[in-house]
């Protein structure tokens, strides 16, 4: 159970632009510590700058720490 925790842990996160649609996987770890830190409305997941064309970066899914999860409608 420790090791299915710990692969979950690692699995990168799949980001996509709003705008240009590129995607990026950012490590899940990294999402998880932006999304505990960040004071915002929790209905909102994780978001990111576009480092092509500085649009905005929602994860195609996520599940937060506190249990929300976060699908991209296409």
């Amino acid at each position: 159970k420790k090791i299915e925790k710990l692969k979950e842990k690692n699995k990168p996160v799949t980001f996509k632009c709003l705008d240009c649609g590129i995607e990026e996987d950012i490590p899940k770890d990294v999402v998880d510590i932006y999304d505990i830190f960040d004071e915002g409305d929790i209905t909102v997941p994780p978001r990111f700058s576009c480092e092509v064309c500085g649009g905005t970066m929602e994860p195609i899914e996520y599940t937060s720490e506190q249990g929300i999860t976060y699908r991209l409608e296409n």
